[in-house]
């Protein structure tokens, strides 16, 4: 059979499929990062409006408040909040509230989650349901319960009525069960045949492997806490002990309103933020990356 011959058989119903050009194989790429420059650059221009009015100044803000390039570049706003709008006070009030919530919300939610996730006790289902059902209330349903048990409690208008209704989270319950389910566990039984208690296991064993997820609800709630504003103004009165969310609403005047203060607190609100999610943003690429390999 010639070579002709062979190139022009027939081939029996088997589609045959036009090769990519590199016109295609370019241009696929291409729009796709083109899209996520668009789309990197529309999440970033908030923070980039924020930066260039925080440094403005009054007078360079009130001349020209919505230039993108800005004409004048003080410190006047800054220094403003700081020292006079007392940022620095908020901003360690908010430190504070935010630790203590990271750290007991984590070591509870842990014990919680271990509980569910390696414990056989009965209703152990039912119960974890009945967490996982708290999820789908709204915050707004729970704001005057839980002021009330606050104000029953006398711990209206202090640090405790701000950062003990924090100190359990359902969420941070259900993602470290997902966590603790992944860990095998023959690594328990062997703890337990060498004599070790359940808290040994629990301490020693379980929470360093789970250390990617533990980062990543501390980081969450920590973002969480220090975002808070709602809870704050409801149960504090004295302005001593307003965390920044509130500090930054009494910049407002009664009569006018300097944006230039406004942008330059919620700079230094944010600074905070970006900092923490920086340092840990490789554990939370991990954290959810392993809590959701089982269900």
């Amino acid at each position: 059979m010639s070579q002709q011959s062979l190139t022009q058989a027939p081939t029996h119903g088997i589609a045959i499929q036009p090769k990519r050009t590199a016109i295609g194989f370019a241009l696929g790429p291409l729009i796709v990062y083109t899209l996520l420059i668009l789309l990197a650059i529309a999440m970033l221009f908030p923070y980039y409006y924020l930066v260039i009015n925080a440094f403005k100044g009054t007078r360079g803000f009130a001349a020209d408040p919505y230039s993108l390039i800005p004409k004048t570049f003080t410190f006047e706003s800054i220094i403003y909040a700081w020292d006079k709008g007392r940022i620095n006070v908020y901003l360690g009030n908010s430190a504070f509230y935010a630790s203590i919530v990271v750290l007991v919300q984590t070591l509870i939610n842990a014990l919680a989650a271990y509980a569910f996730a390696r414990i056989q006790f009965p209703g152990r289902n039912t119960l974890f349901m009945g967490v996982l059902a708290t999820m789908m209330l709204p915050y707004s349903v729970l704001l005057i319960p839980t002021y009330l048990i606050v104000w029953s409690l006398g711990l209206a208008n202090t640090v405790s009525g701000v950062v003990i209704p924090g100190f359990a989270s359902a969420y941070g319950i259900f993602m470290l069960r997902q966590f603790f389910l992944n860990i095998p566990f023959e690594i328990e039984d062997a703890a337990r045949i060498d004599g070790c208690s359940r808290l040994r296991i629990f301490f020693q064993i379980i929470l360093p492997l789970a250390q990617p997820a533990l980062v990543t609800i501390a980081i969450f709630t920590f973002i969480g806490e220090w975002s808070s504003f709602i809870w704050p103004l409801v149960v504090l009165s004295n302005d001593k002990l307003y965390p920044i969310t509130v500090g930054i609403a009494l910049f407002r005047g009664e009569h006018s309103m300097y944006y230039d203060r406004v942008f330059a607190a919620s700079l230094l609100a944010t600074v905070p933020l970006l900092v923490v999610f920086f340092l840990g943003q490789r554990y939370i690429i991990g954290g959810i990356s392993l809590t959701g390999l089982k269900g």
